[in-house]
């Protein structure tokens, strides 16, 4: 399927309207708990900084559950492998920690609400565990996506991912981890960004999610745009097309992101 692009000013109208989206889905589910998929970095920060900023004026955000899409992987002194530590900068569960739920709470506290606590991430030793457990919980009611600047990776998924790809190891592409460098400035080289995730597959987005947003925003990502506003459907060597095979997908870009190159 085919998506068309809503084009919005900048991130932050992104941000806010995919921020009001999520509330409003999470009123229909009267309370139970709502599973937001996740991912680190830029491109969904807006939305992040705009749940915060809601929750200080009074939204009930109690029945959040984080739900992340990917982490570094180490070896482990065993030959088994572990997420990285949680308190460095690059940790994705870290980031969703500090980044995404330390404002939160710190509104929630503010405005006398209470704050959501679950952060969901998967076990590296045991990566099919985090596809029973969503898929256990309901599914995810709305997965956050980005896509690679130069190779299209979604998550950790990198191209030639196949499509019926579930939770999984693997190994990091230097295209990937080179946009990773940017996201985070103490990787100064590029020997610094570990070699190895644990992901969501293509799959598990299409398969357990409700309802999807792919973003894009900057001029960084005009190439992804182009890609994945002109596919009908999975392209491995572009793993974000997997949005076009998405139930209820919605295509949020930036000017930035959609000026085409003359």
């Amino acid at each position: 399927m085919q998506l068309t692009p809503q084009i919005l000013p900048d991130a932050n109208s992104i941000g806010t309207i995919i921020a009001d989206l999520i509330l409003e889905r999470m009123e229909r589910k009267a309370g139970r708990p709502f599973l937001l998929g996740c991912p680190s970095g830029r491109t969904a920060a807006p939305v992040y900084a705009a749940l915060a900023r809601k929750a200080g004026k009074g939204a009930d955000l109690s029945k959040l559950t984080i739900v992340m899409m990917d982490d570094y992987v180490l070896p482990d002194g065993d030959g088994s492998l572990r997420i990285v530590d949680p308190e460095a900068s690059y940790s994705c569960l870290g980031f969703a920690r500090r980044e995404i739920l330390a404002p939160i709470a710190k509104a929630c506290a503010d405005a006398g609400t209470t704050p959501p606590t679950e952060i969901w991430t998967a076990n590296p030793s045991d990566p099919g565990e985090y596809d029973s457990r969503i898929e256990a919980a309901g599914g995810i009611d709305l997965f956050l996506l980005a896509s690679g600047d130069t190779d299209g990776h979604v998550a950790f998924n990198q191209p030639g991912t196949p499509r019926n790809a579930r939770t999984h190891i693997v190994e990091l592409g230097e295209a990937t981890r080179r946009d990773n460098m940017n996201t985070f400035p103490e990787f100064t080289d590029l020997r610094m960004v570990p070699r190895h995730g644990v992901t969501v597959g293509v799959d598990t987005i299409a398969r357990l999610s409700t309802e999807v947003v792919m973003i894009l925003c900057g001029q960084n990502k005009r190439e992804a745009y182009s890609r994945i506003a002109n596919a009908h459907q999975y392209e491995p060597d572009w793993p974000a097309t997997i949005a076009t095979e998405c139930r209820n997908a919605a295509f949020l870009v930036d000017h930035d992101a959609a000026t085409v190159r003359v």
